[in-house]
Order: C-alpha cells, then sequence, then structure tokens
C-alpha cells in the first residue's frame, strides 16, 4: 500500500509515521501535522507551499528535493544536510529544533529563523543576504564564507561571527552578544 500518490494537491495528512524512501512524489499546498519522518530519504521530492507542523524530520536525507515556499512550523529537524536539495530552496521556520544541521554552498537570502534552535549548525559558503535570526540560539553555531549583508541577528545569542572568514556589511548585532565579535581578533580586553 502506497502512503501518497505521485501528486498530492491540497492534502491534510496527519500522524503519520513514515521511515521509508518517498520518490519522485510531489506536494502542492499540502500540510504534515503531527507526523514523523524521522530517518526517511526524499529523492526527487517537490514540496511546493506546504507547512509541517509539529513534525519530526530528524536525519531524513535529502537527494535532489525541491523545497519552494516551505514552512516549518514547532518542527524536530535534528542532522540534516539540507545542501544536496535540489534547485530552488525557500522555506522559512518557527519554533523550529534545527541543532547539527548543514546548509552549504546554498543561496539562503531573506530566510527567517525565528525562535529556533541552531547549535551546531554549519553555514559555509552560503548567501544569507537579509537573512533574519529572531529570537535564536546559536551556540556553536559556525559561519564560514558565508556572506550576512544585512542579516539580522540582533534578538538571537550565542553566537559566534568571525568577521574576517564571512561578509559582514551592515549586519545587524545588538549588545551584550555582540562583544562575541571580537573574539578572533589579537586584542586584549580590560
Amino acid at each position: 500500500m502506497r502512503l501518497f500518490e505521485d501528486n498530492n494537491e491540497n492534502k491534510v495528512f496527519k500522524e503519520l509515521k513514515c521511515n521509508k524512501k518517498l520518490e519522485n512524489n510531489a506536494f502542492y499546498k499540502c500540510t504534515f501535522s503531527n507526523s514523523s519522518f524521522q530517518s526517511s530519504q526524499f529523492v526527487g521530492c517537490d514540496f511546493d507551499n506546504c507547512e509541517f507542523i509539529n513534525c519530526d524530520l530528524s536525519l531524513i536525507e535529502i537527494h535532489g528535493a525541491v523545497f519552494s515556499d516551505a514552512k516549518f512550523i514547532d518542527c524536530k529537524l535534528l542532522g540534516i544536510n539540507w545542501s544536496s536539495a535540489g534547485g530552488f530552496f525557500s522555506a522559512s521556520y518557527t519554533g523550529c529544533s534545527l541543532n547539527n544541521n548543514a546548509f552549504a554552498d546554498m543561496n539562503l537570502s531573506k530566510f527567517k529563523f525565528e525562535s529556533c534552535s541552531l547549535v551546531e549548525a554549519l553555514f559555509s559558503n552560503a548567501k544569507m543576504a537579509y537573512a533574519v535570526f529572531d529570537d535564536c540560539d546559536l551556540g556553536g553555531c559556525q559561519f564560514h564564507q558565508a556572506d550576512l549583508s544585512f542579516a539580522n541577528f540582533s534578538t538571537s545569542r550565542n553566537y559566534y561571527i568571525n568577521a574576517s572568514t564571512n561578509t559582514l556589511h551592515k549586519t545587524v548585532f545588538s549588545l551584550p552578544e555582540a562583544v562575541s565579535l571580537l573574539k578572533n581578533l589579537d586584542i586584549v580586553l580590560v
């Protein structure tokens, strides 16, 4: 028995438990709630204008899956490498746990992370102009060769961003957290 049709539109999926490979499925304006996709594989799937609410997608493997205007709300998204998503990628995250996630070689301009935990996440060679990190915990989060121009970190905490290996043009920070930007400088604060 198949869990999904090849093409799914305006459907609501509740309390699903799936830990297998989803291949070449298309979802348009679908809602997934209180469901678990832990350790699943999304291969060549399209999620267009879909919402994931209170779902567990930890350790999913993404191979060429497309997320367009996807919304993740109160989801557990641990240990995901988003870098292997295919083509266009746009999403917003609210109240999510994104610990140990990797976003490498991606365009995340204008992305919004709201009230999220991004502990030990990696943003490498990412375009993040105008990205917003609103009330996020960025403890141990790494930014490397990221363009953070105009990005907003003013309400987030526990970040460390090396100004010499990232682009920080008009990036917004607030005190006292902004003091962490001095860590990589060879200075003594008294």
